[in-house]
């Protein structure tokens, strides 16, 4: 039941990211701010999720997991509330930025509590059940809040979110168990066991695949408005196909045992670097431009989730929470970097057809990182005691039995 409830969550958590994207004009005037400062609010946004999982990781690593997780949706729902009674510009920032620190340490303790609540063998079931409520709020929660918001003002939208995540606070106080909290090691001990160069390669795969990921996603709507001709409504639909890969990939996903994907993760990112490399040939016929949106989705919404558990897998305990939360941030720091990337493309005077074959650059990259991968977790190439988790207790701290908490 916990998992349900933390795909609920996920859902209110990401729903309240994704929505703002749509209410920006409304905003802007009725918060008679220009549309480029409304703006800020996500990029502002994005800067506390990237910066601010790690810290508030490091500095609620001895709290008990369960009182954490119901806090941190204390916080989502207080601040989707703030922000429908924001009436200034100053009172819906300070608002988003509660709202962006929520989200940050949400991911990292909500993937704790899904892998501790469930047998080994499901793990990356779980956890990418947690990443499919930003799957279906993509699908779900954006356009909806989009048309609430268009009928009843933008307040109504954040309203519901706040509820939602008052919904989501009350069922992790009701079913959420007692995780164990890992109390041995220190912050020291827990940065360097992420500087493993096995995780540094995990983290490589994230940062390189997404930025290739987020430079087409960014532009995707003028691309199949001018290259693929798309009428406006098409592109929406064409949007909630992608939104269908993504739950796709997000499910695929969650079928690969922990102790398989390393060696499963080199297809998907291989099938994004595919993906991108031929859709600019794809945009010019509109079913297959539909084709390879589904695909790109569903590709994405794949890798992350395998690569978080992966890494929560690899790190010692202690680390395990730290590891998520840094998966995160530099996801957003590809969000950035793919963004910037798309735009110089524009910049130097290339076409939007040209976009997906440059963004394929940094995706081919993560997939030979990907096979690297395979290569030395498969079971027949030979561990180095410096690169592994279970024999480095001068790096970790050796794991010692975790009080549960209360």
């Amino acid at each position: 039941m916990i998992i349900y409830i933390l795909v609920l969550c996920s859902f209110a958590v990401a729903t309240a990211e994704f929505v703002l994207v749509g209410l920006l004009p409304q905003i802007a005037t009725d918060l008679h701010v220009s549309v480029a400062a409304a703006g800020q609010l996500v990029t502002l946004y994005m800067l506390v999720v990237t910066v601010g999982g790690p810290v508030a990781t490091v500095l609620t690593r001895r709290l008990p997991r369960r009182g954490l997780l119901a806090a941190t949706m204390a916080v989502a729902a207080g601040s989707a509330a703030l922000s429908a009674l924001a009436h200034s510009y100053g009172v819906l920032l300070a608002a988003r930025l509660g709202s962006a620190l929520a989200q940050a340490l949400f991911l990292a303790v909500a993937s704790q509590v899904a892998m501790a609540a469930v047998p080994a063998a499901r793990q990356t079931a779980a956890v990418a059940r947690v990443f499919g409520g930003f799957a279906l709020a993509t699908v779900i929660g954006l356009p909806l809040g989009a048309l609430v918001g268009q009928a009843y003002g933008w307040q109504a939208t954040f309203v519901v979110v706040a509820a939602l995540a008052g919904l989501g606070l009350l069922g992790v106080l009701i079913v959420c168990p007692r995780i164990p909290v890992e109390r041995t090691g220190s912050v020291a001990n827990s940065v360097r066991s992420m500087l493993r160069p096995s995780v540094l390669r995990g983290l490589s795969i994230t940062l390189l695949a997404l930025t290739g990921f987020v430079a087409v996603f960014t532009y995707v709507a003028p691309m199949l408005r001018t290259v693929s001709g798309f009428s406006p409504g098409w592109v929406s639909a064409a949007l909630v196909g992608y939104g269908l890969g993504t739950v796709a990939g997000n499910l695929l996903a969650g079928r690969v045992p922990p102790a398989r994907i390393a060696r499963v993760l080199p297809a998907p990112v291989a099938a994004l670097a595919v993906i991108l490399l031929a859709q600019g040939a794809l945009l010019r016929v509109r079913p297959l431009a539909l084709a390879g949106l589904i695909v790109l989705g569903g590709a994405a919404f794949m890798v992350v989730p395998l690569v978080q558990t992966w890494l929560m897998g690899r790190v010692a305990p202690q680390a395990a929470g730290l590891a998520a939360a840094a998966n995160i941030s530099v996801a957003g720091v590809a969000g950035a970097l793919g963004a910037a990337l798309g735009g110089a493309v524009l910049a130097g005077g290339f076409g939007l057809a040209w976009i997906p074959a440059v963004a394929a650059v940094p995706v081919l990259a993560a997939a030979a990182v990907a096979v690297d991968l395979r290569r030395r977790e498969s079971p027949s190439a030979p561990q180095r005691r410096s690169d592994n988790p279970a024999t480095t207790s001068a790096d970790a701290g050796v794991p010692e039995p975790c009080p549960a908490d209360g």
